[in-house]
């Protein structure tokens, strides 16, 4: 570059600016996996709401919300009277109908001697035999009311019916609660030491998965990895679990569903995630900074760097991104150096003064 520089009846002078100090990277040839994100969200491995299974008033609720409980655990009371004076009605009933049936027991084993020696008829046997069998019925039946009093009793207290953590509890107590409609919710309860991932893929995605070979869908299949809402990437890897049977018609996409462990509870049902999935690795990938690459609506150039540090306009075909990198389909090779100018008012054949730029963030997915 040069300025001129004249001066009245003085010779014309030409200044010769400094070149621009420009940084540069070399192109790097690596084995790409390719990544595919899914808006996700994360489910407990169950999510199980706790149902009232009798009316009345909550007496007792033995839990602090959002905590672990156990399998067994008591979460709450229901008042009982009604139930305990059921169950003591029943059980009245069965005492009653023990008694009958001893009677016509007793009647029965009278009445059939007696018949065999023609002292009574056979109509008097008949009919204590019907008592008999008649009481027999009335013991079961009487046993059968018992059995579901003392169950509709037992209703009253709820338990957890597995390990995991409890969520917002619907009643308090005093709260009238019924087996029915809303109030029947108590609160829900995650099993959360495993979790199910959801996402959905779409009917162009289904179907290129679709043609991939086995050995990839298992690759695929096996290397589920989950994007969190701060960007860092979930440790734990997952696996698919299932496949939905159909493609929504509503939407247009398959629901996925992925199992992750989650020994630290840090994943909880209702947390919206990125389900990344390996669909397939490129060999021999071209990647320079995704930052070197500019576009000019359909057309992709770079400015490459010869011996002489003089820049040049080269145009290439530029893949998908990876992190910070952008894959080079078509246009340079490994070794090629490429500027990195930034906003600088650069054009081709200006001479630069390179700096030499450490690249090592094109190996982060």
């Amino acid at each position: 570059m040069g300025l001129a520089v004249s001066a009245c009846g003085k010779k014309t002078e030409t200044a010769v600016l400094p070149p621009v100090k420009v940084n540069v990277v070399k192109a790097i040839q690596n084995d790409v996996p390719l990544y595919e994100d899914f808006v996700a969200q994360v489910y407990g491995q169950s999510d199980v709401d706790i149902r009232a299974r009798v009316e009345g008033w909550v007496t007792a609720m033995n839990f602090k919300e959002g905590s672990q409980v156990k399998k067994g655990d008591l979460l709450y009371i229901i008042d009982d009277s009604q139930y305990q004076t059921r169950v003591d009605g029943e059980a009245s009933n069965l005492a009653r109908a023990k008694t009958e049936l001893v009677r016509a027991d007793n009647e029965l084993s009278r009445v059939k001697p007696l018949t065999e020696l023609n002292a009574l008829s056979k109509k008097d046997l008949d009919n204590a035999i019907a008592s008999f069998e008649a009481a027999q019925s009335q013991v079961k039946a009487s046993e059968a009311s018992l059995k579901n009093a003392r169950i509709e009793l037992g209703y009253a207290h709820v338990y957890a019916p597995f390990e995991g953590v409890i969520g917002t509890s619907n009643v308090r107590v005093g709260d009238y609660v019924s087996r029915a409609g809303t109030s029947s919710v108590l609160a829900t309860i995650s099993s959360v030491g495993s979790v199910r991932v959801r996402f959905q893929i779409s009917e162009r995605e289904y179907l290129r998965i679709a043609q991939m070979s086995k050995e990839e869908l298992d690759a695929a299949k096996k290397n589920v990895q989950l994007i969190l809402a701060d960007d860092s990437i979930y440790p734990q890897k997952g696996e698919v679990n299932f496949a939905d049977r159909e493609i929504d018609p509503k939407t247009g996409t398959l629901t996925i569903e992925a199992l992750f462990s989650n020994p630290t509870g840090l994943l909880r049902p209702g947390l919206f995630v990125k389900a990344r999935v390996l669909l397939s690795t490129l060999p021999n990938a071209v990647m320079i900074p995704q930052r070197a690459v500019f576009q000019l609506q359909s057309l992709s150039q770079v400015f490459t760097v010869s011996d002489s540090s003089t820049l040049k306009v080269t145009m290439v075909e530029a893949g998908q991104k990876i992190g910070d990198a952008r894959i080079i389909t078509k246009g340079l090779k490994a070794g090629d150096r490429v500027a990195v100018i930034g906003t600088a008012s650069l054009t081709p054949n200006s001479k630069i003064e390179v700096v030499e730029q450490k690249w090592p963030d094109t190996q982060k997915q």
